[in-house]
């Protein structure tokens, strides 16, 4: 379980440690190209969750956002006892070390400060903006349900 939470904690701290250089260093919706156009370093703050949804609902968000780390973390521990299931074991532990980071400028700050658009796609698409815990969590997602797609057909 250790090394499960230890994952967590390392995506979590950097991830905060990226949005702290961001939020000093970088302007607001400024633009500066990573990977070729592809990839751009920017600072946006969003006040909801994924796309500001709930943005109008901050109290609610903050309730919601609690009791779902929570609920990681609890998953993470059920599914740590267990023999193999190594997937199911990173993949929690990816998606709570994303929604860590996440949750900790919630709380604290009432938003959350995003850093990377992917210039590539729909227009729509070309307009989001992300952080390495968002990242963690999709990654984390995909993972866990590998996992249990091959733990089935066992």
């Amino acid at each position: 379980m250790i090394k499960f939470l230890g994952l967590s904690a390392a995506i979590c701290g950097s991830d905060l440690a990226i949005k702290s250089t961001v939020k000093e260093k970088v302007a607001l919706n400024s633009r500066k190209d990573i990977v070729k156009d592809k990839v751009i370093l920017t600072k946006f703050y969003n006040k909801g969750a994924a796309l500001g949804f709930m943005s109008d609902h901050p109290e609610l968000l903050k309730g919601i956002t609690i009791f779902s780390v929570g609920s990681l973390a609890g998953a993470l521990s059920v599914v740590s006892g267990l023999k193999g299931h190594a997937l199911q074991k990173v993949g929690f532990s990816m998606i709570l070390g994303g929604a860590g980071s996440n949750a900790y400028e919630r709380l604290r700050y009432g938003k959350v400060t995003d850093y990377i658009r992917l210039n590539m796609g729909s227009p729509k698409c070309r307009r989001v903006v992300y952080n390495l815990g968002d990242f963690a969590i999709f990654a984390g997602t995909a993972l866990l349900l590998l996992g249990e797609c091959f733990e089935l057909k066992k």
